[in-house]
């Protein structure tokens, strides 16, 4: 049976998954070269289909939650960011409302999130997903955004049979709410809280994001890349004031002022400087994070946490959470955003097929997030010969490309690689990044100013072998981490031998802990560059331009090198050396 999985919100996203086990994935931006492209993933979907030899009509279910588009490629970011900055009477007037009378205007704003309304809003995106795809409405699902991102973490937990779990859901809003915590056993699965979109901590990050000058709903990673390097005794000047913004009524989060139409935060932020109003808003959400969580599991009792939704990219804040005494066990869903609803989704679909036909549910766990396009040699040659590369690059085949790979990046070259089936979700995990040695400080310095066009303060990324994880992170609860979406502080060693590779300030590690199973290939490459340097992990960083999506196509690659300056290119078997 099959089921395909559609988030068409930010970032849209289609997913399919065959007999209970997810067998392909991919973001719409990758195919549009649009950043978190909006709308329905028609490219997305057409690739999944065509790959697995399947037609539409093979599908058991299309499963989505009920975010509505009106028109197709339409920019959420560009639409969060024209409602803060629209200066008409209507903005004016709503902002003062939502100062003055908050209790009053969050009930009016709630109350437009109605059951009635959301129904309203499903029955449309089902028409229109139908008409759309020509796929039969009776067969398409819509279900509550924050229900797809806790369902999203199910593949990892269902199959510890016996261990009970706290799903725990936050971003800046969806079904008319930004938060949620369930119980997870195995088998049941039981919401004991939601908190409506009116105390949403995620706006609230959102439009900090926005004014410090960054794009809300995408930079948020800079904001708390930036946090660390302010001084404590002047965060301690703000964050008072900032404290009092939210509390919990048992598990819900309340606020005082809507975080979309006060200008209440503004207003308490102005005059601050920009690094104590990052480090401020940080301290917020991992103090925050850290209450709500601590208060569930002395509800519960249940000790074993899962995170979801795009507040939780935020790797600092889920230290903090893997921090707290209590938690025995935590799993974090790889790249938590929107995107990974199309994964919740076809959890959905398989858990509503199996209830149907009486089959027993068994969802496979996700090894991998290696769930896209290949391009094979064969394709290289024909790339090679139909744009006469020869006359750009000096272009040599191997038989084991791992170790040339290896040899260079011991001898301090940086590396672009476009090899093996693309990875999905927000971080490069290997098969479509860039790669260099971390042991250089200078190499920040390149990889900034004349390949990825990044900003300054911005930390790089190890991917460590496992086998020397120990060696450069300090993880006392052994908390498996193959995907980046958590940090630890570093070792000795680490700032010895990879301080490339870490935040620069306050010396923390946001790995990718490599395993052989998971991708032999780059496993090989960070071997060999272990054997010939006696350093156990690499700098990997995304294959892009800044601003731009990663790349997906061989094509993608050749264009990111010729925009840049990047001197070599890894692809299959394949390595291009620009001619200078």
């Amino acid at each position: 049976m099959y089921v395909l999985g559609l988030n068409i919100g930010h970032n849209s996203t289609a997913c399919l998954l065959k007999d209970g086990k997810i067998i392909g994935c991919i973001s719409e931006e990758r195919f549009s070269r649009i950043k978190n492209y909006y709308g329905i993933p028609i490219k997305s979907i057409q690739f999944l289909l065509n790959d697995n030899g399947i037609s539409i009509d093979k599908l058991d279910f299309i499963v989505l939650d009920n975010h509505y588009i009106d028109k197709e490629k339409e920019n959420f970011t560009k639409s969060f960011i024209e409602a803060y900055t629209d200066k008409s009477k209507k903005k004016k007037i709503l902002s003062k409302l939502g100062y003055k009378f908050p209790k009053l205007f969050n009930s009016y704003l709630n109350r437009k999130e109605s059951l009635k309304n959301l129904k309203k809003r499903e029955e449309k995106i089902r028409i229109q997903i139908s008409t759309k795809l020509d796929y039969p409405i009776e067969k398409i699902l819509v279900i509550d955004h924050h229900l797809t991102h806790t369902l999203s973490c199910l593949f990892n937990l269902t199959y510890e049979k016996n261990k009970n779990w706290l799903i725990f859901t936050l971003d800046g809003e969806g079904s008319g709410i930004c938060a949620s915590v369930s119980t997870y056993n195995g088998h049941k699965l039981k919401i004991i809280s939601k908190s409506k979109k009116t105390a949403s901590l995620g706006y609230l990050y959102a439009l900090t994001t926005l004014y410090l000058g960054m794009k809300p709903l995408e930079h948020e990673f800079k904001v708390m890349g930036l946090a660390p390097y302010a001084k404590k005794d002047k965060i301690n000047e703000l964050y008072p004031k900032l404290k009092d913004l939210f509390w919990f009524d048992d598990l819900e989060f309340k606020s005082k002022f809507n975080m979309v139409f006060s200008d209440y935060f503004l207003e308490t932020i102005k005059f601050y400087r920009f690094d104590n109003i990052a480090a401020s808003v940080q301290k917020l959400t991992e103090e925050l994070i850290c209450e709500w969580i601590n208060n569930a599991i002395k509800k519960t009792g249940i000790c074993n946490i899962a995170l979801s939704g795009g507040v939780f990219m935020n790797v600092k804040a889920n230290k903090k959470a893997s921090e707290i005494p209590e938690v025995k066990d935590i799993f974090i869903m790889p790249s938590s955003g929107d995107e990974s609803n199309a994964i919740g989704a076809c959890l959905y679909g398989y858990k509503e097929y199996c209830e149907r036909n009486n089959i027993k549910f068994e969802p496979k766990p996700i090894k991998n997030l290696y769930l896209g396009p290949v391009y094979d040699n064969s394709y290289i040659e024909d790339l090679i010969k139909r744009e006469e590369l020869i006359k750009k690059y000096k272009i040599k085949k191997y038989k084991n490309i791992n170790k040339e790979v290896a040899k260079l990046l011991a001898k301090g070259e940086i590396i672009a690689r476009c090899s093996g089936k693309s990875e999905w979700g927000a971080r490069a995990l290997g098969n479509r990044s860039i790669l260099s040695s971390a042991k250089n400080h200078e190499t920040i310095k390149i990889l900034n100013e004349t390949i990825k066009d990044r900003d300054f303060w911005m930390p790089f990324t190890p991917s460590i072998l496992d086998k020397y994880s120990k060696r450069y992170i300090v993880n006392p609860k052994k908390i498996f981490s193959p995907y980046m979406v958590i940090t630890f502080d570093s070792t000795k060693k680490a700032r010895e031998e990879i301080p490339a590779a870490m935040h620069p300030y306050d010396q923390t590690v946001r790995p990718q802990v490599v395993t052989k199973d998971y991708n032999k290939d780059y496993y090989e490459i960070i071997e060999e560059f272990s054997k010939l340097t006696g350093i156990g992990g690499i700098l990997n960083t995304s294959f892009n331009i800044h601003g731009e999506p990663n790349v997906l196509t061989p094509e993608d690659a050749l264009y990111t090198v010729e925009k840049s300056d990047l001197k070599f290119l890894v692809m299959e078997n394949y390595l291009f050396e620009k001619i200078s």
